[in-house]
C-alpha cells in the first residue's frame, strides 16, 4: 500500500513538472495563429511603402513587393537623386536597375551596392523580418530553449533558436507576449561575440491581407541598447 502511494505521488509530481516544461514550437504556432488566423502568409502578396531612417541615413525610404505565391521580390529604394530596384523574378532571375536602366558604371555600383548578388540577401531579410512570426516556421533549424522573461517591460515567452540560414546571424531570440501571443521583438545574437548583435522592439499592428504585421520596428544595439534606426510601414500600396 505504501509503495503504491509513493508511485502515485511520484507520477503526480512528474506530471506537474511536465506541464511546466515550455514547448517553444507550440508557443510559436500559437503566435502564428494569432497573427495569421486565416493562414494566408504562404500565398500573400505584400506591396508596402516603408520608411527606414538610420543614424547615418535618416532619409531612407523603400517600396517592398514580396509575392510569396510566385516567389518574386522587388525592393525599390532612394539613392540620392536615383531610384534603385533590386529584383528577383518568379523564374529566379536576379538583376538591379538604377532609374529603370541596367547599371554598368562601376563607381555607381560600388557606391550604392548595386551588385545583383545582394538581392537574395535583401529578399531573405525582408521576407523573414516582415513575415514574423509566420516566416520562422520554415526558417528555423532548431529551438534551443524556451523560457519566460521580461522584454520591454512585458512578460514574454523567450524562444532561443538557430536558423537554417544566416540572416545577420543564425542565432535569434524571439519574444512573444504571454498576454496576447503577439510578437514583441527579437534579439539577433552572436554567441562567440557577446558584444555584437541587435535588439528590435516591435510596436503597433497593421493588418495587411488579413495578417497582423508589426508596423514599427525600432533597432537598438544589443550591448548597450543604444538606438540605431527604425523601420516603419507607412502604408499598403495598390497595384
Amino acid at each position: 500500500m505504501k509503495e503504491t502511494f509513493l508511485v502515485i505521488i511520484t507520477l503526480l509530481i512528474f506530471g506537474c513538472k511536465q506541464e511546466n516544461i515550455l514547448d517553444g514550437k507550440r508557443v510559436l504556432n500559437q503566435s502564428i495563429i494569432e497573427h495569421d488566423s486565416l493562414n494566408r502568409w504562404s500565398r500573400n502578396n505584400f506591396f508596402i511603402h516603408i520608411q527606414e531612417p538610420r543614424i547615418a541615413n535618416p532619409h531612407r525610404y523603400s517600396i517592398l513587393e514580396l509575392n510569396n505565391s510566385s516567389n518574386s521580390f522587388k525592393l525599390s529604394r532612394n539613392r540620392d537623386q536615383y531610384i534603385s530596384e533590386h529584383i528577383i523574378d518568379s523564374s529566379g532571375n536576379s538583376f538591379v536597375l538604377l532609374d529603370g536602366n541596367i547599371v554598368t558604371d562601376t563607381v555607381l555600383i560600388d557606391k550604392y551596392g548595386l551588385d545583383a548578388f545582394r538581392n537574395i540577401g535583401y529578399k531573405n531579410f525582408y521576407k523573414l523580418l516582415y513575415g514574423l512570426p509566420m516566416s520562422l516556421k520554415d526558417s528555423y533549424k532548431e529551438i534551443i530553449n524556451t523560457s519566460v522573461s521580461i522584454f520591454n517591460e512585458e512578460e514574454c515567452y523567450k524562444i532561443e533558436m538557430e536558423l537554417k540560414d544566416t540572416v545577420i546571424s543564425k542565432n535569434w531570440i524571439l519574444y512573444i507576449s504571454k498576454s496576447n501571443m503577439r510578437i514583441k521583438g527579437v534579439e539577433i545574437i552572436f554567441p562567440e561575440k557577446p558584444d555584437e548583435g541587435e535588439r528590435i522592439y516591435f510596436d503597433e499592428i497593421i493588418i495587411i491581407n488579413g495578417i497582423k504585421i508589426p508596423r514599427i520596428r525600432h533597432w537598438h544595439l544589443l550591448n548597450d541598447n543604444s538606438y540605431s534606426g527604425t523601420d516603419l510601414i507607412i502604408k499598403e500600396l495598390s497595384d
